[in-house]
């Protein structure tokens, strides 16, 4: 039987947790999803810290490059409260968001077109066409 602790180890992507000092206390050493993976540093970056900080959601989100479109892979972090508040640490997930995309778009008939300006009419004028 396998134990609960155990479960995160086979996501399909890296799943990690820091401490309330930020330093690393599990990694299930997975994929980061790009070609040259790096292991997953033992203390967060500052950078990320300050910037999860100032986030109104206490989460990051990251697009990483793929080399084709088949995935969209995202990178997070979310700060972890208690019930009182207070910060207890880190989660770092990454994850190909394009099953979860593809579903939501089946589901509601939506699509994701380019963008596109076709209700305003011309955005430059041309005098060629003015004496016809």
């Amino acid at each position: 039987m396998m134990k609960e602790e155990h479960f995160l180890d086979f996501l399909p992507y890296r799943a990690s947790f820091y401490d309330k000092d930020l330093k690393l206390v599990y990694s299930n050493k997975q994929s980061d999803g790009s070609f040259f993976p790096e292991p997953e540093p033992k203390k967060l970056p500052d950078w990320i810290w300050q910037d999860l900080q100032l986030q109104e959601s206490k989460s990051l989100h990251f697009q990483l490059p793929t080399e084709s479109f088949q995935d969209m892979i995202i990178q997070s972090y979310q700060a972890l409260y208690d019930d009182k508040g207070e910060f207890q640490g880190v989660y770092h997930y990454i994850q190909n968001i394009k099953p979860l995309l593809s579903s939501y778009l089946n589901e509601t008939g939506q699509a994701i077109v380019g963008w596109s300006d076709v209700t305003s009419g011309a955005s430059i004028k041309n005098d060629l066409f003015d004496e016809i």
